[in-house]
C-alpha cells in the first residue's frame, strides 16, 4: 500500500525525532554563576525597595542592642525628654546645641568639621562605628542628624524608622536609667560633601535652570506668606510646596510606603532626573525631605539649602513670591 506521507515529509519527521533524542547539554560554569547572580540582583532590588539600607526597624534595633560597634544616638532638643525615656544605652545629642554652628551669622547652620570631630571624640564614637539615629518627632530631628553625619562622610549611618513612637508601639519600654559615658576616642570627621548642602547663592544661580526644581517643605501658610517667620514672607520663586509631614505616618512616626512617596513627589513635579533643592526655615524640615528623596527614593541629585528661609527671607536682595 502506498504511504500517505511524501518523502520530504518523512525526512522532516525523522529529523525531529532524532533532535528530540539528543541529550541537553548542562549549563556551563559561567551560565550557572550568572543565574544566581541575576536572582540575587532581583532580590536585592526588591529588598532595597521594601527596606532601604539607610533604615532599620525595631527587630534590627533589638538584635543589635549589645553590638559594641553600633551606637544608638537619641536626637532631641531637650535633655529632660531624653531623661524621661530613651532606648537602652542610647547616647544623647542635642540637635540645636551640638549640631549647629553658634559662630555662623545665620541661625541653625550645620556645625563645623572640627566641631563634629570633637563631639564624637567626647561621646566615645569611632570612625568605623555604625551610627543609628532616632527621635520622637516623626524622624524629623534624626533625619537632620543623619544628613549632617553624611555631610561629613561618616561611612555607616542608619535611621531607626519611627524612633521612640515605633519602639513603644511595638510593645517595648523606654529606659530612664542613666547611661554610662564611653571612653573618649580620637574621631576624625571627613571633609564636607558639597553635593549634600548648598547656599543661597547657588539657589539664586539655578532659579532659571530647567534641570533644577526647588522643594519648599514648610507649611502652606509659610509658603503663601501668611505665616511670616522672617523679615519677609513668601517663598523662593518657582518653588513647589510639599510639606514634610506628607511623608510620614504620624501614628507611629514612620515614613510612608516608598511607592506612595514616589507618586507623591513625581506628581508634584519632582522627577528623578532633575536636581532637587530642599529648604524650609532652618534646614531641618528640608533635611527630612532630602532623606526621603535621596535615601528612600534614590534621587541622585538632592541638596539641602541649609540657610533656608531664615536667610533668604531676611535678605532684601533675594527675590520672592507670595
Amino acid at each position: 500500500m502506498r504511504s500517505r506521507f511524501s518523502l520530504p515529509l518523512l525526512l522532516l519527521i525523522m529529523a525531529l525525532v532524532m533532535t528530540a533524542c539528543v541529550p541537553v547539554a548542562p549549563p556551563t560554569a559561567a551560565e550557572q554563576a550568572a543565574q544566581p547572580a541575576a536572582e540575587s540582583a532581583e532580590a536585592s532590588e526588591t529588598t532595597a525597595t521594601a527596606a532601604p539600607h539607610s533604615l532599620v526597624d525595631t527587630e534590627w534595633v533589638v538584635a543589635h542592642q549589645d553590638d559594641p560597634n553600633v551606637r544608638f544616638l537619641a536626637i532631641s532638643g531637650k535633655q529632660e525628654d531624653f531623661d524621661a525615656g530613651h532606648l537602652p544605652n542610647a547616647i544623647y545629642i542635642n540637635l540645636g546645641g551640638d549640631l549647629t554652628n553658634p559662630a555662623d551669622s545665620t541661625q541653625g547652620q550645620i556645625l563645623t568639621q572640627e566641631a563634629l570631630g570633637e563631639l564624637f571624640s567626647r561621646l566615645g564614637i569611632e570612625n568605623d562605628d555604625t551610627l543609628v539615629v532616632y527621635d520622637g518627632s516623626n524622624n524629623l530631628l534624626s533625619a537632620r542628624a543623619y544628613w549632617a553625619f553624611k555631610y561629613y562622610q561618616h561611612a555607616d549611618v542608619r535611621l531607626y524608622n519611627g524612633g521612640t513612637k515605633k519602639w513603644v508601639a511595638d510593645g517595648n519600654s523606654l529606659s530612664a536609667e542613666p547611661v554610662a559615658a564611653l571612653p573618649a576616642t580620637e574621631y576624625v570627621a571627613g571633609d564636607a560633601d558639597p553635593d549634600l548642602r548648598t547656599t543661597g547663592e547657588y539657589v539664586l544661580e539655578h532659579l532659571d535652570d530647567p534641570s533644577t526644581v526647588v522643594c519648599d517643605t514648610r507649611g502652606p501658610g509659610e509658603y503663601a506668606g501668611t505665616d511670616v517667620r522672617a523679615d519677609r514672607g513668601g517663598h523662593i520663586p518657582g518653588a513647589i510646596n510639599v510639606e514634610w509631614v506628607n511623608a510620614v505616618n504620624t501614628e507611629d512616626g514612620t515614613f510612608k510606603d516608598t511607592g506612595y512617596l514616589a507618586d507623591l513627589y513625581q506628581r508634584a513635579g519632582f522627577a528623578p532626573d532633575k536636581q532637587v533643592i530642599t529648604y524650609c526655615q532652618t534646614g531641618v524640615r528640608g533635611a527630612h525631605t532630602w532623606f526621603v528623596l535621596s535615601e528612600l527614593l534614590d534621587y541622585p541629585q538632592v541638596r539641602n539649602y541649609d540657610g533656608s528661609w531664615i536667610e533668604w527671607g531676611n535678605d532684601p536682595s533675594k527675590p520672592l513670591q507670595q
